[in-house]
């Protein structure tokens, strides 16, 4: 892995060949030039995916615990976002919509539903 922008841009080594991928990730003005790209909740969604299609061909105990932090990743990265719209009064979480176990409500898909 090397930052060509970092923070922002990678380039990341092939595996099996001499190649290279880039990572662009989503910039913002002010502090950068804006740029799109991916989030960070995105690139773990990818290998939440990755390690699930791995799992399914050669099974192994530790990939169950791998999804849960990388989901708790995600989480992170969400409650982050959470607290600076609040931060900046953008947020009224108090109208936010409830679930019948009174925490904010979460819609989820099954693990045979698309996102897209």
């Amino acid at each position: 892995m090397k930052p060509i922008y970092p923070g922002h841009k990678y380039q990341l080594a092939h595996l099996d060949g001499d190649g290279f991928s880039e990572l662009q990730f989503v910039q913002r003005a002010p502090l950068h030039p804006p740029c799109e790209g991916v989030t960070n909740q995105e690139v773990l969604r990818a290998v939440i995916d990755r390690v699930q299609v791995l799992d399914a061909e050669v099974p192994w105990h530790g990939n169950a615990e791998i999804i849960k932090h990388l989901r708790m990743a995600i989480a992170l990265h969400e409650a982050r976002a959470i607290c600076r719209h609040i931060e900046r009064h953008s947020f009224a979480i108090e109208k936010a919509l409830l679930g019948p176990d009174g925490h904010l409500a979460l819609a989820a898909l099954t693990s045979t539903e698309d996102r897209t």
